[in-house]
C-alpha cells in the first residue's frame, strides 16, 4: 500500500519503511515527508543509503502524493534515522532577493521568480489581470514575492491562484471551493476530536494611541458583554496614520471585533484521505458540539502505517490569504 523510493538517475530504489508521515500548513510553502530508516555502520561511519540532496518519491495505494528532497538527517545509537523531506516550494521558501516589476502579471512574476532561482516549472497558466507595480526593496523569499503576487491578483480580479509543488516541479493554478466536499461526520468517519475554547488571547477592550506633535489623541472601542464576563482585557495600540478622531474610534472598532470573544480551536482525527490536505474545505458534523457547518483545512497531518492511513486537521473557518509585507 505504501511505497517510498530513492530515485537516482539510474533507478528507483524502494525502501524498507514501517510508517510515515505526510503534512502540510496554509500558506507555510513546502510539504514535509518524514519516516524513519534502520542503518548499519561501518569502520565509524554510518550506511543508511539515503543522504541529504537525494530524491524521495511516497506513494500510496499506487498514487503518488510525494516528490521532494532530503534535507535532513537525524541518527540515533538504535541504529535510527530519521528522514525529513521537503518538497520543491522550499526552494521557493530559502531563496531570496529584491524584485521591481512593472506591469507584469502574476503568471509572469511567478516565472520571472522561478527562472532566475532555477527551480524547475511544471504549468503556470496565463492569469490575466496586470499589476501596475510590485517593489520588494528588502530581501524577499521566492514564495512571499509570489504569494504577494497572487494577494494583488486577488484584491483585483477575484480570482484566487495557488502555487504548489506537483511531481517535483512547481505549478501555479486557480483555487475555488470544488461542487462536492468532503464530509467529517461524528461516528461514522471520524476518530477523534479535539476542541479547544479558550479566552487567552481574547480582549474586552481596546485603546489606539496616536501622536501628533505635542499632542497624544486617543480612540476607545470597548465590548461591555465581555468586560462584564471575562474583566477588563485590553489591548493598546500605537498608530503612525494621519486619522482622525472618528477614524481612531473606528480602528479600535475594527481591533476590537477581531480579537473579543472565546477564541476556538478544532481539530479533528478521521480515516485518512489524501485529498484531505491545508486549504481544502470541509463539511464537519459534529452534534457533539453543535458544530455543522463548512471548515477549511489550516494545517493537514497523514499518518500512514502498513495498510492503514489516518488523517489529523486543523480546522478555521476562513482561507484568507495572509498579508505580505513589501
Amino acid at each position: 500500500m505504501m511505497e517510498i523510493y530513492k530515485i537516482t538517475e539510474t533507478e528507483w530504489l524502494q525502501l524498507a519503511i514501517e510508517e510515515a508521515t505526510w503534512s502540510g500548513k496554509r500558506y507555510q510553502a513546502p510539504r514535509i515527508l518524514k519516516f524513519n530508516l534502520f542503518y548499519t555502520s561501518k569502520n565509524g561511519h554510518e550506511i543508511t543509503g539515503v543522504y541529504e540532496g537525494d530524491t524521495i518519491l511516497f506513494k500510496w495505494k499506487g498514487k503518488e502524493l510525494f516528490r521532494g528532497t532530503v534535507w535532513k538527517r537525524d541518527l540515533t545509537l538504535k541504529s535510527v534515522v530519521s528522514i525529513t523531506c521537503y518538497d520543491k516550494m522550499q526552494y521557493l521558501l530559502t531563496n531570496k532577493d529584491v524584485y521591481v516589476f512593472n506591469n507584469q502579471r502574476l503568471d509572469q512574476i511567478a516565472t520571472r521568480v522561478l527562472n532566475d532561482f532555477d527551480i524547475a516549472k511544471g504549468n503556470i497558466p496565463y492569469t490575466g489581470f496586470t499589476i501596475k507595480s510590485l517593489v520588494f526593496a528588502s530581501v524577499t523569499s521566492g514564495y512571499d514575492i509570489i504569494l504577494k503576487a497572487i494577494s494583488e491578483t486577488y484584491k483585483q480580479s477575484g480570482n484566487m491562484y495557488r502555487v504548489f509543488s506537483q511531481a517535483g516541479k512547481i505549478e501555479l493554478a486557480t483555487w475555488s471551493d470544488p461542487d462536492d466536499i468532503y464530509l467529517l461526520e461524528e461516528y461514522k468517519n471520524i476518530i477523534d476530536v479535539n476542541l479547544t475554547t479558550s479566552i487567552e488571547e481574547a480582549i474586552t477592550k481596546v485603546k489606539v494611541i496616536l501622536t501628533k506633535g505635542k499632542k497624544t489623541y486617543y480612540g476607545h472601542a470597548k465590548d461591555d458583554y465581555t468586560n462584564e464576563k471575562y474583566g477588563n482585557i485590553q489591548y493598546t495600540e500605537s498608530v503612525s496614520d494621519n486619522l482622525n478622531q472618528a477614524q481612531l474610534n473606528e480602528r479600535a472598532k475594527q481591533l476590537l471585533n477581531a480579537k473579543k470573544g472565546l477564541n476556538i480551536d478544532l481539530s479533528a482525527t478521521f480515516v485518512g484521505v489524501p485529498d484531505i490536505v491545508s486549504g481544502v474545505p470541509v463539511q464537519a458534523n459534529i452534534p457533539r458540539y453543535a458544530i455543522k457547518q463548512k471548515y477549511y483545512v489550516d494545517s493537514d497531518t497523514h499518518t500512514f502505517k502498513g495498510t492503514s492511513h489516518t488523517t489529523n486537521v486543523t480546522l478555521i473557518k476562513e482561507n484568507k490569504i495572509p498579508e505580505v509585507g513589501l
